[in-house]
């Protein structure tokens, strides 16, 4: 796999630990941010990036002192739940895709959140939308 597409926060040490992560995960498919937000301690930000592969789910956490991936095999994904908010707009309502919970063969699950209006205006992507509807 190539570059990654799309920056991560701390590149410079992120990188080497994402391309690991990645290396047997097949072609990358898609990815959103669901946040990046000023870190409570340590002077910095922590960001959270999910990246879907053709293989792989993974969670990305990023913090000025640390980094965790989570890879989630797509072959184990038994059931992708999706949950919705319904908002008032002038005149009708709309329903909006506010987070996803994905159950594992093993139990285990994950949850997706949908980011912020300002991440996603700030990313100029689709990438939570698109990400789903490639999970499944």
């Amino acid at each position: 796999m190539g570059p990654e597409p799309f920056r991560l926060y701390m590149r410079e040490v992120a990188y080497s630990a994402y391309s690991e992560a990645v290396a047997n995960a097949g072609p990358f498919q898609a990815w959103y941010r669901e946040y990046r937000e000023p870190a409570a301690i340590e002077k910095g930000y922590s960001e959270l990036d999910w990246v879907l592969t053709e293989k792989s789910l993974l969670r990305i956490q990023i913090a000025p002192n640390s980094i965790e991936i989570n890879t989630f095999s797509r072959d184990a994904v038994v059931r992708v739940s999706r949950y919705y908010i319904i908002v008032q707009k002038q005149d009708h309502y709309e329903n909006v895709l506010n987070r996803v919970v994905v159950k594992f063969s093993n139990g285990e699950a994950c949850e997706l959140m949908r980011p912020l209006d300002e991440i996603i205006d700030k990313e100029k992507t689709g990438g939570f939308n698109n990400l789903i509807g490639l999970l499944g």
